[in-house]
């Protein structure tokens, strides 16, 4: 097929092919890498939040660790399986949420304690188990 196309064209098609797959390379590279940033984004919101078990999740993946995120999948599965583990880590939001509607939102703040003081949530809880 190149054997009838002078030398000149012959380099010219191969430079042309070397330059396309060199774009087309760092192109998926950096596609890899902006998945990579934005995982450490959500990584630190998870964490802002409480949400430990998911933050080690997508810091397993922004740095390519996927046996870990085999390993941490395994432990969320383990722990919700318990009643204790699951209230903790959504204890653990809980606060981080009211916390925020105590900064932010003075109407869900009041809803909340109100919950909080006539015990409306617990009776409700109790009703549905």
């Amino acid at each position: 097929m190149f054997h009838d196309l002078p030398v000149v064209w012959q380099y010219v098609i191969l430079s042309g092919a070397a330059l396309v797959l060199t774009v087309a390379g760092l192109w998926l590279y950096n596609r890899r890498e902006a998945r990579r940033k934005h995982a450490i984004e959500l990584m630190k919101l998870m964490n802002q939040w409480g949400l430990a078990w998911f933050a080690e999740l997508f810091e397993d993946y922004a740095v390519g660790d996927y046996s870990g995120i085999v390993h941490k999948v395994r432990e969320i599965v383990r722990a919700v399986r318990s009643d204790e583990a699951i209230v903790a880590k959504l204890g653990e939001v809980a606060k981080k949420v009211t916390s925020y509607y105590a900064a932010n939102d003075a109407t869900r703040a009041q809803e909340l304690l109100a919950i909080l003081q006539n015990g409306t949530a617990l009776k409700t809880a109790k009703n549905v188990s």
